[in-house]
């Protein structure tokens, strides 16, 4: 696969004062602005809440039903100068937004565990040992339990389990064409392959979704994905030069902030993940993860319906108990 490196020096175009951003919060709209005057100009408003007064970019949350009168304000206020950009708060699309609020049920203790298991079980199986010393992907998997605060007991019961497993459980991959045409990369684990694709066959059906011909690993790269936490008492434009620096040193490929979460998160190499995370733990960064993932090469634009069906998709597929991870090149 031609590897496309990505180079570690971000943009860091600075918006017009007087610029306006609005992004959606669950049920609440907020609104980021530059312009210096905005506490003076919407003082007679109602219905909002300043979320950091004494700094800039200026933050206002608000509902609904105040947003309209709130951007009409400031429209008038900053006059022609206005750019206004509208932008979803996680990871700006429609998608990131649902599986944003999905993630957030996801993240309960028992579901991440039990992903973590299923991921122990087939980096047993692929690397043919149970010996972190023996097997580097197992101590990678296990790096990810231990930072996810997963008990030691619970991490040897998964090995020993698969020690005495007789069930001849084999890691399989399923390339899946989803709504809209967006390809999704299935990794499941299990004895039974033909009883299980008969399964997630049914489910495809009744998502407008299907098995695709092949060729889709093709638009997907294997790249090790570093998160770390964000000193939010420094400004973003310091910490993210101070990170670009340390991801060239560390030799990452490149280094950004995510939004919502308000990480830093680093991507390098599939074969150097272990080398970076190293040098950054040196840098006194605190890793919160850090895993092999496919990330795909260009994002697919879906509609609302055919998000709705991919959400409930995912839903019944990371349901099943031999799913062990999806991912997808959804924009």
């Amino acid at each position: 696969m031609n590897s496309h490196p990505v180079r570690a020096v971000p943009s860091l175009a600075l918006p017009s004062p007087t610029e306006i951003r609005s992004l959606d919060i669950t049920h609440r709209r907020r609104i980021q602005t530059y312009f210096t005057d905005t506490p003076n100009v919407i003082a007679p408003c109602e219905g909002f809440e300043v979320v950091n007064p004494t700094n800039f970019p200026l933050v206002l949350l608000c509902s609904y039903a105040m947003f309209k009168s709130l951007i009409t304000t400031l429209r008038f206020a900053t006059l022609h100068d206005l750019t206004f950009t509208p932008r979803r708060f996680a990871g700006h699309s429609k998608w990131q937004n649902i599986r944003h609020i999905k993630g957030a049920k996801d993240a309960a203790r028992s579901a991440l565990f039990t992903r973590l298991s299923r991921q122990i079980k087939v980096a047993i199986q692929e690397g043919g040992s149970s010996d972190v010393k023996k097997n580097l992907q197992l101590e990678n998997i296990i790096e990810q339990c231990r930072r996810a605060n997963m008990p030691i007991a619970t991490i040897q019961s998964v090995i020993k389990s698969c020690e005495s497993d007789k069930s001849n459980s084999k890691p399989h991959l399923f390339e899946i064409k989803g709504p809209g045409g967006c390809i999704i990369l299935c990794e499941v684990f299990t004895s039974n392959l033909h009883a299980l694709r008969q399964n997630i066959s049914t489910l495809l059906r009744k998502n407008k979704g299907k098995y695709s011909d092949g060729g889709a690993m093709h638009m997907f790269e294997q790249k090790g994905i570093i998160e770390t936490e964000l000193d939010s008492e420094k400004p973003v434009e310091g910490v993210l030069e101070a990170a670009t620096d340390h991801a060239i040193e560390a030799g990452a490929e490149d280094v950004k902030i995510t939004d919502p979460e308000q990480k830093l998160q680093f991507v390098c190499g599939a074969t150097s993940l272990k080398k970076v995370v190293a040098a950054l733990e040196n840098f006194n960064y605190k890793i919160s993860s850090a895993s092999v993932e496919f990330i795909p090469y260009k994002l697919q634009e879906l509609n609302d319906d055919d998000l709705k069906l991919c959400a409930n998709l995912y839903e019944k597929l990371e349901a099943m108990p031999e799913v062990v991870r999806l991912s997808d090149n959804i924009a």
